[in-house]
């Protein structure tokens, strides 16, 4: 049978860990980021610090600059904007956005110097268009 679908431009999204709502991003070590409580043999997670570099993953976020490829298992560029990261109601930096694979989005975030301590939720708005809502990253003040 016919249906409609609404195309966008774009439909920002993160990967998840398991079944939770923590997004996938790794420390400046590749070392990844999340509360401890996630952290099995081999895996361990380590909260985000205030001021630190993390990279974030994503998916759903539009064209880069440059001409993707057709049928290339590599892909790179990076996007026209920079989205939009708020941390618990903190708009953070990003110092990088772009396309590092097929389908796969590479944002540099620095985490907002006055994040709160623990789990915040994370917003994200690329070209007007909003990721979805209840994604967190887990940040530890360091006293």
């Amino acid at each position: 049978s016919p249906f409609t679908v609404n195309m966008q431009p774009a439909a920002p999204s993160f990967p998840l860990i398991g079944a939770t709502n923590y997004i996938v991003a790794t420390h400046a070590d590749n070392s990844l980021v999340g509360p401890t409580s996630l952290s099995v043999p081999g895996y361990p997670f380590l909260p985000a610090r205030l001021g630190e570099t993390i990279v974030i993953y994503g998916f759903g976020f539009g064209l880069p600059n440059s001409a993707l490829v057709n049928g290339s298992s590599s892909q790179s560029g990076t996007l026209p904007t920079r989205p939009t990261f708020v941390f618990g109601g903190v708009q953070a930096s990003v110092t990088f956005a772009g396309v590092i694979g097929p389908g796969l989005y590479q944002f540099n975030v620095i985490i907002p110097s006055t994040a709160a301590n623990g789990d915040n939720l994370v917003t994200c708005t690329s070209n007007g268009l909003p990721s979805p809502v209840g994604n967190l990253i887990a940040v530890q003040r360091v006293n």
